[in-house]
């Protein structure tokens, strides 16, 4: 399929990587220009041009950091319109339900929008193996899962657009409170004089354990802390913001996460 890439940064290059392994064509959109030995060695086309990136392509994939890149590089231009009929866009960007509701709403009569948010790492893409929420036309993800496919299993369709981000916030919001639990446990372990190493695979085996203790493998807790913090931050607003917006009531999720809060400009 022909495959037109927007957002090449930590996450973005190794997802469109597995594309091209897959056997797809595909031109990716670089900021600036700046150059992307991998990419061109891997087979893509890069452009600094987005209406070049999405012209002609059959699946459009955006992959940005926050909603605020999304309403400038996808609401706010001309992308939607230079699509062409029949094309699909999966946007990947965390977010509240709303942006990409108006991103379906913005496209062109014959171009489909799917909210396409995603869990897993870098590491995961690499073995094909990130879990995608996708919300929107059944058919269309249809027509976009062989490309989805090269680096997202399982995939789970939820329902209408915006479904996929509801999801990906009441995710993050339990994971955002289970790595402030696993950090302080572990601080304790270590204030305690006990072997860090072990206490994560005693714990990891027994009932204590979680997804979010096994961050703390490699690294010291209050650096895995810090590196995390950029990105949850942004995604524990998102979801609280979504919360609030569907009268949810989220006590306990709220407060453990509200840890993630870091101090507004």
């Amino acid at each position: 399929m022909k495959v037109g890439w927007i957002g090449l940064g930590k996450m973005g290059e190794p997802f469109a990587l597995q594309v091209l392994k897959a056997g797809h064509q595909l031109t990716g959109h670089s900021r600036g220009g700046k150059p992307r030995e991998a990419m061109t060695a891997a087979g893509a086309e890069i452009t600094g041009s987005l209406e070049e990136t999405v012209r002609g392509a059959e699946v459009v994939v955006a992959c940005l950091f926050d909603d605020a890149q999304v309403k400038s590089v996808l609401i706010g231009s001309g992308v939607l319109q230079a699509m062409a009929p029949g094309a699909v866009l999966a946007l990947h960007t965390t977010g509240v339900p709303a942006v990409v509701e108006a991103l379906a709403a913005a496209a062109p009569p014959g171009v489909t929008v799917l909210d396409a948010t995603f869990s897993g790492t870098d590491a995961d893409a690499r073995e094909g193996r990130i879990r995608l929420y996708v919300g929107g036309d059944a058919d269309a993800l249809e027509r976009a899962r062989p490309v989805l496919s090269a680096y997202c299993s399982p995939i789970f369709h939820l329902g209408e657009i915006g479904a996929a981000r509801r999801l990906k916030l009441i995710n993050n919001l339990l994971f955002s409170a289970q790595i402030a639990l696993a950090a302080e446990g572990l601080r304790a372990v270590v204030q305690m004089g006990l072997p860090k190493a072990v206490a994560i695979d005693a714990l990891s085996q027994s009932s204590g354990g979680s997804y979010a203790l096994n961050t703390f493998r490699n690294g010291e807790v209050d650096d895995i802390v810090a590196r995390l913090a950029h990105y949850l931050d942004k995604d524990v607003d998102a979801a609280r913001e979504s919360a609030r917006s569907e009268g949810l009531s989220l006590t306990l999720l709220d407060a453990a996460a509200a840890q993630w809060a870091l101090p507004k400009a």
